[in-house]
């Protein structure tokens, strides 16, 4: 247990510095060994969408067993691991006789957020030899991608919303600040991340007005707005270059950003990143509809972006920027209306007035992941793939307990 939240916590916090460390890959083996080892022992919540994730998990077996003898291993892993890693979900179901002690230190690790990844940001941003310091593989350790960022501070922000992390004031007034500083970053370097934290927590606000309308006093909301002018000014001051898309730092960047998602503007690289995208997409969906192509997808081994005749000079994308199109290009049409149904099981719940509060928030967060990974290569990867697959095994556990009208608590 131990061991896998200390690389939780190292992926939460460091991201893309650490990704090829190996270590989530590390804690997956060990855990499925575990659960082989135990298996006589072994329970888990049986329904129709854990089912489903074990059916997706041996799919990738299948897969990478026809793909040997005619690829590298490394580029099986590599493409095939989008659905290896589903495995994460089987390993809390290790943690059942601990939960009451897992629980809490998880969501403790997402309390810790916002202070760190400002910190990092912040140190990047000033500190040359923090910023090019390497740890593993090429990647710099202060590395981190702003969409993965968005989606950590949903979860955050979603379990002070619903009372599962408790600062003392003057904290959360800190923290606050810090979020709103860091959601402006993320205005400004990403489309998709932003969608990624503002849909689910709108959603969610929506759903739970009736339960905040008695908080927002008027102390309450001057003291809001006046955390938020003190971040806007920050934001406004603050250092940061351009990135490799030219985005910088400013509200007219966050206009941009955000006009672009709707029109095309004056900003070619904005708007030539969201054609390539759709090309590539278009082309996926075309192809779909050819016999063995719609059937079992082109399978794993093979570069995506060569199969769709894609441009462009970075050698180690892979994937489409889409995980939904990942999984149709790959594995073709029946696995992706399955993935599709997999996941209409879980948002159906949200409407759901019987549903509890923990698991409804660990749904907006699920959301938050699924956004992202619409429009990022998020869930492809360590990154994206072990958090979320955390929260779906999380939100399972919680079901269990739950099934099982079992007394415990979620404190942080």
């Amino acid at each position: 247990m131990y061991y896998y939240l200390l690389v939780f916590g190292l992926y939460l916090y460091f991201n893309k510095g650490i990704a090829y460390s190996f270590l989530a890959e590390s804690v997956l083996g060990l855990g499925l060994v575990l659960v082989l080892i135990h298996l006589k022992d072994f329970i888990f919540l049986a329904n129709r969408s854990t089912k489903l994730l074990l059916f997706f998990f041996l799919v990738g077996g299948v897969y990478f067993t026809v793909g040997l003898g005619s690829f590298t291993i490394i580029s099986l892993l590599r493409d095939a691991s989008v659905l290896f890693y589903i495995g994460f979900f089987l390993l809390l179901f290790l943690f059942q006789s601990s939960w009451k002690l897992f629980l809490p230190k998880l969501i403790t690790l997402y309390a810790w957020y916002p202070i760190i990844a400002f910190t990092s940001y912040q140190l990047s941003a000033h500190v040359e030899e923090y910023r090019e310091f390497i740890l593993f593989g090429d990647t710099p350790f202060a590395l981190v991608k702003f969409g993965d960022m968005s989606v950590h501070l949903l979860v955050t922000s979603l379990l002070i919303a619903g009372g599962f992390i408790r600062y003392r004031f003057s904290l959360l007034i800190i923290n606050l600040f810090l979020i709103l500083y860091l959601i402006l970053l993320i205005a400004s370097y990403t489309r998709g991340g932003l969608l990624a934290y503002l849909l689910p927590m709108i959603f969610f606000l929506y759903q739970s007005r009736h339960k905040f309308s008695s908080w927002f006093t008027k102390g309450r909301v001057l003291l809001m707005g006046a955390v938020l002018g003190l971040s806007v000014v920050f934001y406004l001051n603050s250092g940061g270059d351009e990135n490799f898309q030219g985005r910088a730092l400013g509200f007219e960047q966050v206009s941009k950003n955000l006009l672009s998602l709707f029109a095309e503007q004056e900003d070619g690289a904005l708007t030539d990143n969201k054609l390539w995208r759709l090309a590539w997409w278009y082309k996926i969906v075309t192809d779909a509809f050819e016999l063995k192509k719609g059937l079992v997808g082109v399978g794993v081994g093979p570069n995506l972006t060569l199969l769709g005749d894609v441009g462009t000079d970075d050698e180690q994308l892979r994937s489409p920027h889409s995980i939904h199109l990942t999984i149709l290009a790959r594995f073709g049409i029946p696995l992706f209306l399955l993935w599709l149904y997999w996941m209409y099981l879980q948002f159906r719940r949200v409407s759901s007035k019987t549903e509890p509060g923990f698991s409804k928030i660990i749904l907006f967060i699920l959301l938050g992941f699924i956004i992202n990974a619409s429009f990022d290569v998020y869930l492809e990867g360590p990154m994206g793939a072990f958090p979320f697959w955390t929260w779906v095994g999380t939100l399972y556990c919680t079901d269990y307990f739950n099934s099982l009208n079992a007394q415990w608590e979620v404190n942080a």
